[in-house]
């Protein structure tokens, strides 16, 4: 059992050295969850996601996370490939055990920082409700439109396979000081519930 918990303790160390302090990211996000409103002890944080701009440094990340997590699924998502690792021991996250980690490979955009970079959340979607219909409860019911600190990007990633729809709401602050743009996303269904619509 301590051989366990040294091991997790080591892989900790290793994601932290690689994607950066996860209490830090975790306040970023909590800084963007109270602007907007949003109180996500009432919503389950679905998994967390890492940036960075080499494909090597994916590589090596990949790697890095199949010494303490298994590879859930690895898709094309528009034109490169998304993985996501269940890790063996979860992480706390903003009150929540989050077990999954989202690692997609670079395209073309360049971040000023690398590692740590978003959360998915899920606000679910009712019965009947169209994606048009999800995004404008999200909008109501959150401080999100018109709101001057907060930067808006509405999308619908398109995934081969996918049965459900999977409209994103992803909120970042629209003054970034601090050189990297943390996001707080917003989906109507789980990464598992996605996956299981695929089979």
């Amino acid at each position: 059992m301590d051989k366990i918990v040294a091991g997790n303790a080591k892989f900790f160390e290793k994601m932290t050295a690689c994607f950066g302090d996860l209490s830090q990211f975790e306040q970023k996000i909590q800084q963007i969850a109270e602007i907007a409103g949003i109180d996500l002890s009432h919503y389950e944080i679905d998994h967390l996601a890492v940036r960075m701009n080499k494909i090597e440094t994916a590589e090596q990340w990949r790697a890095l996370l199949l010494e303490g997590s298994t590879l859930l699924k690895e898709s094309e998502v528009n034109g490169r490939p998304i993985g996501l690792f269940t890790l063996t021991q979860a992480v706390k996250f903003c009150g929540q055990n989050v077990k999954i980690i989202e690692l997609p490979f670079p395209k073309d955009k360049i971040y000023p920082q690398e590692g740590w970079e978003h959360i998915e959340v899920v606000f679910p979607i009712l019965g009947g409700e169209s994606s048009e219909q999800w995004v404008e409860r999200v909008l109501s019911c959150f401080n999100l439109s018109d709101n001057p600190e907060l930067k808006l990007k509405i999308s619908q990633p398109k995934v081969e396979g996918e049965r459900l729809p999977n409209p994103s709401i992803a909120i970042t602050l629209s003054d970034v000081t601090f050189g990297h743009s943390y996001c707080l996303k917003l989906h109507p269904y789980d990464i598992k519930s996605i996956i299981m619509s695929e089979m």
